[in-house]
């Protein structure tokens, strides 16, 4: 399934080239709909790609939102993938503070910095290994 994911995500690259960013949307949904499973790590990069479409392209904020809702659900149970974690976070923040959920906006934010921590907490202990 993993190509078809490929497929679609190529022919939504070739309608954003052309400006067609409303059937670029459409072709990532059609992965986000599907009856068909893919991996989460899919759906996930599928989604923010959708939000980022939408947010930079339209004025459908709350749509955006639920995709980067979703997508940080998704991510909770995947314990890598840091950089996506942080393009959530980051999207998920700018929306919160485009409808002024501040508070919301706070708490994402919040989390994002724990994030970081964390991951820079586990990269000097891996430095500790290698230089004690």
């Amino acid at each position: 399934m993993e190509e078809v994911a490929e497929g679609l995500w190529s022919l939504a690259d070739h309608e954003e080239k052309k400006g067609e960013i409303g059937r670029a949307i459409k072709c990532l949904e059609a992965i986000c709909q599907s009856t068909v499973s893919f991996l989460p790590i899919i759906e996930v990069k599928t989604r923010l790609r959708i939000a980022t479409l939408l947010l930079k392209h339209t004025h459908n904020v709350n749509q955006a939102k639920s995709h980067l809702e979703r997508s940080h659900l998704l991510l909770k149970s995947i314990p890598s993938c840091f950089d996506l974690k942080c393009r959530a976070f980051s999207l998920l923040s700018q929306c919160y503070h485009l409808v002024g959920a501040i508070s919301s906006q706070k708490h994402i934010l919040t989390r994002a910095l724990d994030l970081i921590a964390s991951a820079a907490a586990a990269a000097a202990d891996q430095l500790r290994v290698f230089f004690p």
